[in-house]
């Protein structure tokens, strides 16, 4: 994309904004570094003038739009709702046209390219998680031939700390009789890493194979723990199996009655997923599927829903600035203790890995689990 592209696609986006500053409260990355340039009316500001020939694609840009979350909290909080997050995708598209990116995302998109996956694993190995489970069948869930497909995820797959969420979700469809199956070393990248990269033509390829292999198996449903991957499925790709969220899956299954529980005594907030809740406005799912657990006692969050706060890890933040991604969680972890919680349930491995990962460093006494796992151990 050049500038000619951005132009039309972008300047009544841009010159909507007033500069009002209601934008600036909902901005995670802005709360942290206080500087205008990092909130959402100083990156409208940037393309805006980049369009008019006012300003250059430069390093200080890069900067600029590179270390968005893509949360999309500004727009809920903006008058004329103004879309900041797409704007900073097509700014990043730009940019990378220029050759100014962080180049850490060159080998993103070289993993992919090869390995399909963004860890640059062999991708036969995506089924490591399912040696935390015991008595698998010799199918090992990777059948020809099923209803649902479960489609993992590369974080969920490769990430250790993230193994627990397909382990869980495998346990609670097995328990509930559902027909299902994972594609396995066939699961290709969703492509999403690729948005964020400023690099979506990329994606073709991937999207093709996944489609693919989705219809070999005859599904009528796919199913995703990662709503990052259930957000670009519901919005790139074309299909026509139905596709669900874990949290909108396991809701079904306890309205049918499939799921039978025990109690769990825990006091438990959730924290709502950026492509889950704000960007795929699944809000109630979740909520309702802990409602539903013996012994739990839910209190929200005071910034919930459509308000929710980013944990640091959207927009491949974590990637381009690790330091930055932390001081957003730490700024999460501080919420999320002030409801006197124990324990906080989102339905996202990299929300699960972000929060966790600064809770263990910073010796905080807080259990972060995803919703699969609690569900998981109330299984009777």
């Amino acid at each position: 994309m050049n500038v000619v592209q951005l132009r039309k696609l972008a300047y009544d986006e841009v010159a909507k904004c007033s500069k009002c500053g209601f934008c600036l409260p909902s901005c995670p990355i802005y709360l942290v570094l206080r500087t205008e340039s990092a909130s959402p009316r100083g990156r409208n500001a940037v393309t805006r003038a980049v369009i008019e020939d006012r300003l250059e694609w430069s390093e200080d840009v890069e900067k600029t739009i590179f270390r968005c979350l893509g949360c999309g909290a500004c727009t809920v909080a903006c008058f004329p709702s103004i879309k900041t997050r797409d704007v900073v995708f097509k700014d990043r598209e730009c940019l990378v046209n220029e050759g100014f990116y962080p180049k850490i995302t060159e080998k993103l998109a070289e993993y992919l390219e090869t390995k399909h996956n963004i860890s640059n694993e062999d991708n036969e190995e995506r089924g490591d998680w399912q040696e935390l489970l015991g008595d698998l069948p010799e199918h090992y869930f990777e059948k020809e031939r099923a209803e649902v497909v479960y489609f993992v995820g590369c974080v969920a797959s490769f990430f250790p700390m993230a193994q627990k969420i397909p382990a869980s979700m495998a346990r609670i469809m097995e328990h509930a009789g559902v027909d299902f199956t994972v594609l396995g070393g066939e699961e290709w990248c969703c492509g999403y890493p690729l948005i964020g990269a400023g690099m979506p033509e990329k994606m073709t390829s991937l999207m093709e194979h996944n489609l693919r292999k989705v219809k070999e198996t005859g599904a009528k449903q796919i199913v995703f723990t990662c709503p990052s991957c259930y957000h670009t499925w519901k919005t790139f790709y074309k299909t026509d199996v139905d596709i669900l969220s874990s949290a909108e899956f396991i809701s079904g299954l306890l309205n049918e009655q499939r799921l039978h529980l025990n109690s769990l005594e825990a006091k438990v907030t959730y924290h709502d997923p950026c492509d889950l809740g704000r960007n795929s406005g699944v809000f109630e799912p979740p909520r309702e599927v802990l409602k539903a657990l013996p012994g739990v006692d839910f209190v929200e969050l005071p910034n919930n829903r459509q308000m929710c706060t980013c944990c640091g890890g959207g927009g491949n933040l974590e990637m381009v600035d690790p330091e930055l991604s932390a001081r957003v969680a730490q700024m999460k972890i501080d919420e999320i203790l002030k409801t006197g919680a124990d324990t906080v349930a989102s339905s996202c491995q990299q929300c699960l890995r972000t929060i966790a990962t600064r809770a263990r460093r910073t010796k905080t006494t807080l259990k972060v689990k995803d919703l699969t796992e609690l569900v998981a151990e109330a299984l009777a």
